[in-house]
């Protein structure tokens, strides 16, 4: 990316906004689902929309370290504590973000459930049931990375609005759409 490029460039700003609507969406299925017991139907048809949505977003960020890569980012802006908290942030996020979903398939896989992507497609179960390894990995899955995600999203927010209406720098307006210098 050149040096006077000051925004984010338009496929990056896309996908940051996409991936926010898919994982805000997986985040709103789950929540809504465990207030529905087990067996229920329509626990199972938001839980369809929670495995649909990671799926999605797994593609998603796939294609933004992608892009990412290839297209660099602006000068970040910001005292040195504000960059290395923001950048410990966000490279965890896109970790958690590649992983949560990733290990929802592998609890899938395991529990013999093969995954329909909003009934577009089917990932069949190619692995040999573990109920174990299901119950491990959802603990991990549901206890501690998505409630870290959730926490992790919150403080990006945070940190925006704190660019915006604290150090009034610019930070924020240059990830809005349709700013493309």
């Amino acid at each position: 990316m050149p040096a006077n490029i000051t925004v984010w460039s338009p496929p990056l700003k896309f996908l940051h906004w996409a991936l926010f609507i898919v994982i805000a969406a997986a985040v709103t299925c789950v929540i809504i689902a465990s207030g529905y017991e087990r067996g229920d139907p329509a626990k199972g048809q938001f839980m369809f929309f929670h495995k649909s949505f990671g799926v999605t977003a797994l593609a998603l960020m796939i294609v933004w370290v992608i892009t990412r890569l290839n297209t660099g980012r602006p000068q970040p802006i910001g005292q040195a504590w504000q960059l290395r908290l923001a950048a410990v942030v966000h490279w965890t996020m896109v970790v958690l973000v590649l992983a949560l979903p990733i290990a929802g398939l592998l609890m899938s896989q395991f529990a013999q459930q093969s995954v329909s992507v909003f009934g577009l497609f089917s990932i069949p179960v190619w692995m040999d049931e573990d109920k174990a390894a299901a119950k491990a990995i959802h603990t991990v899955h549901a206890g501690f990375a998505g409630p870290i995600l959730v926490g992790l999203a919150v403080l990006h927010n945070v940190g925006a609005l704190w660019h915006h209406f604290i150090d009034r720098d610019g930070t924020l307006t240059r990830m809005l759409p349709g700013r493309d210098r």
